[in-house]
């Protein structure tokens, strides 16, 4: 008599490890999948990617990746700092207490000074240009100063003066610059802040 309880665990154990036995265990083979074409795929992301606009940023529109961003899938952060020397903008050490630079973030620089006979005369060179700097109000107090300043150029119209406003009435002053720049073959930045005249430096240097 079989006291076998055919509701229990055990006899349902028992009754799969029978059923197994004799077909040989072949319902435990994993069914073989079908290829997948992978093709459809890979032809709708690339659509996708097409569609979805690129976003330019540049030192103007002041975008910046959000701080969570990643440049690859190590999760590297994205360098702001332009790479190589003919990216380094070099500075005049006369330029120390300039505000600007503390404003100049996405662009690598660093301190150069005029040793034994070699005299450096720019305040800024950016990837060969020499750039001068000059604010409103220091124009105002030392009117002969840019004069000066620009006279060991060679006027070959490559360099160029940042000019920032830092004062009301500067209209008489800035018609009085643009001569001095056209005679002496400069090219005119007037910025209206510190932060511009850096974002200046940063877009000739990234050109």
């Amino acid at each position: 008599m079989n006291n076998t309880d055919p509701t229990s665990f055990q006899s349902i154990l028992a009754g799969v490890k029978k059923l197994r036995e004799q077909k040989g265990d072949i319902s435990s083979q994993p069914p073989a999948q079908a290829p997948v074409d992978t093709s459809s795929t890979k032809e709708s992301s690339t659509v996708q990617e097409r569609q979805q606009p690129r976003r330019v940023i540049n030192s103007f529109n002041q975008q910046r990746p959000p701080s969570g961003s990643t440049d690859n899938e190590q999760g590297t952060k994205r360098p702001y700092q332009n790479q190589g020397p003919g990216k380094t903008v070099l500075v005049n050490t006369t330029q120390k207490e300039n505000p600007l630079l503390d404003k100049l973030k996405n662009t690598n620089w660093r301190y150069v000074s005029s040793k034994g006979g070699t005299k450096i005369y720019y305040d800024y060179l950016v990837k060969g240009r020499s750039v001068l700097f000059l604010t409103l109000s220091y124009h105002k107090l030392y009117s002969d100063y840019i004069t000066r300043r620009m006279a060991p150029f060679s006027g070959e119209e490559d360099d160029i003066l940042i000019f920032v406003v830092d004062d009301s009435n500067s209209e008489e002053s800035i018609t009085d610059i643009t001569k001095m720049c056209m005679f002496s073959g400069f090219t005119l930045l007037v910025a209206f802040n510190f932060e511009q005249a850096a974002k200046y430096i940063e877009y000739l240097n990234s050109a």
